[in-house]
C-alpha cells in the first residue's frame, strides 16, 4: 500500500476581502443546506475540544478529531499539529532515553548509544528524511525477503486512464484486478502490487524485533521529544507490471498523527527508475517556499507532480537505496511514492508516532509475542497500546 492519497484538480482558494480564511469549508454553503452544514461543523468542533480533553486526562485517542487537525494543518502550514503535540504530549517529554527494559538492537550492536544517532536526528531536522545506510545482517535482510517471496499474498492491477487524463493529478489509480497469490516471480510478475499479510508479518521474529529495535526507538525519541507510539507494520511489492500514464504519481502529505516518522526497510535495492520514494526536503517544518502548496491542502488531499515542480523542483529528492538500508521520512512533509518505469521493490513499513491523539488505527491482535516486543510491550504500554494479545 504505497504513500499515496486522493487528489481533486482544484487549484489553491482566494478568500473575498473581510472573510476568514480559518472557517471550514463546510461552514460555506449556500441555500436550504447552510444550516445543516453549519450544526456539522459545530459538532466536529465540539467533537474536537472533546477528544483534546480525553486524551489530556486519559491518553485515549480521538479519531473523530482527525478531520479538523488536517484542516487546521493546511491553512497554518502545519504549526498547528506543532501546537497541539507541545500542549497535549508535554507530560511524556524524555531528556534521556531509559527503554525501560533490556533491548537488543538489529540495526545496532550499540543501540541506543550509537554515535550515529545524533546525525540521523540532525539530518531529519534539517531535511526530513534520511537514508540509514545497511546494517542489517545480509541473513536477516534475506529471511524478509524470502517472507515476501513465498507467503500467500493479496494482490491487485491498475487500470488505465481515459485519453484526456493529466498525469501527476489522479485522485486515485483505477484497478483494473485484484486476487491473491501463492508467491511472486520478480521478474515475472501478473499483478501491480503484492501485500503480505499484516498478520503474517506480525507473527514474524525479525519484524517483532524491529517495532522494538532500541536504535530505531533512540533515534525516534530524540527526534520528536518524546517515547514514541509505534504503529501498524507493513510489507508490499511494487512492480513495473503497471499500464502506461499513470508515472508521475501526485505528492501528498500523511494524517493520523500530529508527528511522527516513517521506517522504511528497504529489502530491495531502489533506483531512479524503479519504484521509490520521493521527497520534498524541508516541507517538514513551515516554510515560505513550500506554503502555498500546504495551503492548497486545505480543499484537496493531493498536489500534482506539476505544480510541485513548479514551485520547488531544487527540493524533490528521489530517495534510492540499496538493500538493508532504512529510510526514515517525516512524512508530514510532501512526498509520494513513484511507479516503476522498470524493476520493482519489496519494502516493510511502520510508523513510530509521537503522539496517539489523532490516531485512525483500531487495536491489532498478536497471537504471538517474541521475548523482544514482550518485554517493550510491558515496559511501554501507552507505546504500544495498538498491539494486543490475542485472547
Amino acid at each position: 500500500m504505497p504513500w499515496e492519497a486522493p487528489d481533486v484538480q482544484n487549484p489553491g482558494r482566494t478568500w473575498p476581502r473581510g472573510e476568514s480564511s480559518l472557517i471550514l469549508p463546510e461552514m460555506k454553503t449556500v441555500g436550504g443546506s447552510r444550516l445543516t452544514e453549519y450544526r456539522e461543523a459545530l459538532r466536529k468542533v465540539g467533537a474536537f475540544g472533546t477528544g483534546m480533553w480525553r486524551y489530556w486526562r486519559r491518553g485515549e485517542p480521538a479519531p473523530e478529531s482527525n478531520h479538523l487537525v488536517q484542516k487546521l494543518y493546511a491553512y497554518t502550514d502545519g504549526r498547528s499539529n506543532d501546537l497541539l503535540f507541545r500542549i497535549l504530549e508535554s507530560r511524556r517529554k524524555e531528556a534521556d532515553l531509559r527503554l525501560g527494559w533490556d533491548g537488543t538492537s538489529l540495526v545496532s550492536e550499540a543501540g541506543i548509544l550509537d554515535p550515529s544517532i545524533e546525525d540521523v536526528v540532525r539530518a531529519l531536522r534539517e531535511d526530513g528524511v534520511v537514508v540509514v545506510p545497511p546494517r542489517l545482517k545480509k541473513e536477516t535482510v534475506q529471511s524478509l525477503y524470502e517472507l515476501g517471496l513465498s507467503c500467500t499474498m493479496g494482490a491487485m492491477t491498475y487500470g488505465s486512464f481515459g485519453a484526456d487524463h493529466i498525469p501527476g493529478t489522479q485522485t486515485t489509480l483505477p484497478v483494473a484486478e485484484t486476487g491473491t497469490s501463492q508467491g511472486i516471480d520478480p521478474s515475472q510478475p501478473r499483478y501491480s502490487v503484492y501485500t503480505v499479510p499484516r498478520e503474517q508479518l506480525l507473527e514474524n521474529r525479525i519484524v517483532q524485533c524491529l517495532l522494538c529495535d532500541p536504535y530505531l526507538l533512540a533515534v525516534a525519541t530524540r527526534y520528536l521529544g518524546v517515547f514514541p507510539v509505534v504503529t501498524k507494520p507493513d510489507m508490499w511489492w511494487d512492480t513495473d507490471f503497471v499500464p502506461g500514464g499513470l508515472r508521475p504519481r501526485p505528492f501528498h502529505t500523511d494524517s493520523g498523527c500530529l508527528r511522527w516518522l516513517k521506517v522504511g526497510v528497504n529489502l530491495t535495492d531502489t533506483t531512479f527508475e524503479s519504484p521509490h520514494f520521493v521527497y520534498v526536503k524541508g516541507s517538514h517544518n513551515p516554510n515560505r517556499s513550500t506554503r502555498p502548496l500546504t495551503k492548497r491542502l486545505a480543499s484537496r488531499m493531493n498536489l500534482s507532480d506539476k505544480e510541485v515542480t513548479e514551485i520547488c523542483s531544487e527540493k524533490v529528492s528521489h530517495i534510492t537505496a540499496p538493500a538493508g538500508s532504512i529510510t526514515l521520512a517525516d512524512t508530514r512533509g510532501i512526498h509520494k511514492g513513484e511507479l516503476a518505469m522498470r524493476g520493482h521493490r519489496l519494502v516493510l513499513y511502520f510508523g513510530l508516532e509521537g503522539s496517539a491523539f489523532n490516531n485512525i488505527d483500531k487495536p491489532i491482535p498478536l497471537n504471538q509475542v517474541g521475548s523482544e516486543l514482550g518485554k517493550a510491550m510491558s515496559a511501554r504500554p501507552f507505546s504500544y497500546q495498538f498491539f494486543r494479545v490475542a485472547s
